[in-house]
């Protein structure tokens, strides 16, 4: 059973370890293998701490739960493109909960808050151009590629990633 819930600053760690899990598995060809390795944890950490440390009305962190356990986070921004509009920083799921739906739950309920926040801004999303099994989910929701950009790479680095957009989030939850 999937249920999804609000994430709050008791969360910083447990989001902080999904996300190092996750990029430890997605990105292992991406970032490099010393931050990898290391630097990463504290990365991610402040990151969340940051994030989840003070509230903001324009930031929206859900958590999904897959059998009882915090299995996928997904973070939202309002407003971050003056043409695209609200940006999904982070969607990701742990590799035993993926195939299982939580991921589109977790873009589904971005969406219907950013529809319900502001009716007339569009969602998006940046993925790195070798993640093929994120390209191939987004684009089964219904994502236009848009845009392609070299990024920098936590821990260095940079490598190409592709924008997808949904001009109209609804689509996603019709």
């Amino acid at each position: 059973m999937i249920r999804l819930r609000e994430a709050g600053v008791d969360d910083v760690e447990l989001i902080a370890r999904l996300h190092t899990e996750s990029w430890r598995t997605a990105y292992a060809a991406i970032l490099t293998a010393e931050f990898l390795a290391g630097g990463i944890e504290a990365d991610r950490l402040r990151t969340w701490s940051q994030r989840l440390g003070a509230a903001h009305k324009a930031q929206k962190v859900t958590i999904g739960v897959l059998d009882e356990r915090p299995a996928g986070f997904i973070c939202t921004f309002l407003g971050e493109d003056e043409r695209w509009g609200a940006l999904v920083d982070n969607l990701h799921v742990a590799t035993i909960a993926q195939g299982r739906g939580l991921g589109a739950r977790l873009l589904n309920s971005a969406a219907q808050w950013v529809s319900e926040t502001r009716p007339h801004e569009g969602l998006y999303l940046w993925v790195y151009e070798t993640n093929a099994p994120a390209i191939a989910f987004y684009r089964r929701m219904g994502g236009q590629s848009v845009e392609r950009a070299l990024h920098d790479n936590p821990g260095g680095g940079q490598a190409p990633a592709i924008r997808f957009a949904w001009p109209d989030p609804r689509l996603l939850f019709a």
